[in-house]
């Protein structure tokens, strides 16, 4: 070795024989004299660790491609028979079997979220075409009596000769239209709250809401010779709710307009603002009528629904369903009980600011 530096050199296996070339790193330096010391160290275990790495590396790469590969064709088998259930579902429903809902597995995870997601949007909508359905039914149904009176009023009018005062039977005829369009536009106030349309919503003081709608119903309980008395317990934002003004007036109206209605003479008919809490007011209406069963206050939300007892009295059995419409588009609750005797009519909204 004539140079001095870093060199590579062989080395002879002393068991095999085999020559390894370059396993040994060796310094060559030169010293005063014309001498020369060489410094190496044999790298055979060094290079035997880097084999044995690559070969752990390589294989442990091959394997966790493998694994990799079954993991996800596993999962993906897995996640495919989630997807499955909720394509079953929606196929379903496209058949028109609306009570169909997604497999629910109990693991909690973000399928079991989705599906309780899906299943309760589905709840609602089997919901809404029920209420459709019963829509119609009512509308075939009961506005079938008054078009048949208006059509046999209008023929009467036309034969002068058997009706005495034919301008009679046109203002009964017209009364009949009325009452009509009456139910129509409840209808439409209906839908369009549960459609949840672009209704103007502003902070509304529900208390002096309250209690200029019960001063339009004062003189009327007068008239029928009912005692009307308001009270007003709940102020300022205590009584501040987040809604539209028109609609909550016309559910209050509602609630007041049943209460004389159904209160007899010499009755009693209360309208008070309270709280039901810290974070919702309450107004409640209560008279001490007939009242209504317990077993059907669920179903007077119900539209066209009435009462036996009620069915000669004038009405469209939507008075109560406008108001449970306007609860639920509020937030809110209407809740209906017994006054001992009478109706006790409680509509719950929550408060705008309520306290921390």
């Amino acid at each position: 070795m004539d140079e001095a530096g870093w060199v590579n050199l062989p080395v002879k296996d002393p068991v095999t024989g085999q020559v390894r070339p370059g396993d040994v790193r060796a310094l060559i330096a030169a010293l005063p004299g014309g001498y020369r010391v060489l410094v190496g160290r044999d790298l055979g275990e060094v290079r035997v660790l880097r084999e044995r790495l690559e070969r752990v590396i390589g294989w442990s790469m091959g394997l966790t491609l493998v694994l990799g590969l079954i993991g996800g064709l596993a999962m993906s088998r897995a996640w495919l028979r989630r997807l499955d259930g909720v394509t079953r579902t929606a196929e379903a429903i496209r058949e028109g079997m609306l009570v169909s809902r997604v497999p629910l597995t109990g693991a909690g995870d973000e399928f079991d979220q989705l599906a309780h997601t899906l299943n309760a949007m589905l709840d609602r909508i089997e919901a809404l075409v029920a209420g459709i359905r019963h829509v119609s039914q009512g509308i075939a149904h009961d506005l079938r009596t008054p078009l048949t009176r208006l059509r046999t009023r209008l023929e009467l009018a036309l034969m002068h000769e058997t009706v005495e005062n034919p301008r009679e039977v046109l203002e009964a005829a017209i009364e009949e239209v009325d009452h009509l369009l009456a139910t129509f536009r409840a209808l439409l106030a209906i839908a369009e709250v549960e459609s949840g349309g672009n209704l103007p919503i502003a902070p509304v003081q529900l208390d002096e809401l309250a209690l200029n709608t019960g001063e339009l119903y004062d003189a009327v309980a007068e008239d029928q010779g009912i005692i009307f008395t308001m009270a007003v317990e709940a102020t300022g934002p205590a009584a501040m709710v987040q809604g539209n003004r028109q609609l909550l007036s016309q559910a209050l109206a509602n609630l007041l307009d049943n209460a004389l209605k159904y209160t007899p003479e010499g009755g009693t008919v209360s309208l008070t603002v309270g709280t039901d809490g810290p974070s919702r007011v309450k107004v409640t209406v209560a008279d001490n009528g007939p009242g209504i069963p317990a077993e059907d206050r669920q179903r007077v939300r119900e539209r066209f629904f009435r009462l036996e007892r009620d069915q000669a009295r004038p009405g469209s059995g939507l008075g109560l369903s406008l108001v449970d419409a306007v609860a639920q588009r509020h937030g809110g609750t209407l809740l209906l009980d017994d006054n001992g005797p009478g109706l006790k009519a409680q509509l719950l909204l929550p408060i705008l600011h309520p306290p921390t």
